[in-house]
C-alpha cells in the first residue's frame, strides 16, 4: 500500500508537467515518419484489432502499471517484439512527456518497414492521470 502511495505521489508530481505542455494529438514529429497520439486518441486506439501497445519504460515500471494488454520492449532487440504484421498499429510510450525512449523505439519501427507507428508523448503517467485501466504484474 505505501508503494501505491509512493507511485500516486510521484504521478501528481509528474502531472504537473504533463499539464504545462500542450498535446500534440496527432501530429508527425519533425523529420521523423510516425505520429503521435493524445491520451483521448490512444484511448481509442485501445483493444481493437491490430493495434499493439509497446512499453519503452524500464522493466520495474512495466511491473508496477502498464497499459492492458502492452507489451514491454527493449530497443537492443526491437524486432522480436513487435507485430508480424508490417500493416499493424503500433502505439510506443514510456513513462512521460520527458521521456524520449519511445520515439527511439518509433524511429526503429519505422525503419524495421513499418509505418503506423505511434508514440504516445504522456506516456504511462498520463495514462494514469487521466483514469484509463492499468494493469500490473502479478507480483506486484
Amino acid at each position: 500500500m505505501r508503494t501505491l502511495k509512493l507511485f500516486l505521489f510521484a504521478l501528481a508530481l509528474a502531472s504537473l508537467f504533463v499539464i504545462a505542455i500542450p498535446s500534440a494529438a496527432s501530429t508527425p514529429v519533425e523529420g521523423e515518419q510516425f505520429q503521435t497520439v493524445s491520451l483521448r486518441e490512444a484511448g481509442e486506439l485501445h483493444g481493437k484489432p491490430g493495434v499493439y501497445f509497446l512499453d519503452c519504460n524500464e522493466p520495474e515500471i512495466h511491473a508496477q502499471y502498464h497499459v492492458p494488454g502492452s507489451v514491454w520492449v527493449t530497443s537492443e532487440k526491437l524486432q522480436d517484439f513487435l507485430p508480424a504484421d508490417h500493416q499493424a498499429t503500433v502505439v510506443f510510450y514510456c513513462y512521460n512527456r520527458r521521456c524520449s525512449a519511445s520515439h527511439a523505439a518509433a524511429h526503429e519501427a519505422v525503419k524495421l518497414g513499418y509505418r503506423k507507428v505511434f508514440v504516445m508523448p504522456d506516456g504511462i503517467t498520463g495514462w494514469v492521470l487521466a483514469g484509463l485501466p492499468v494493469e500490473k504484474d502479478a507480483r506486484h
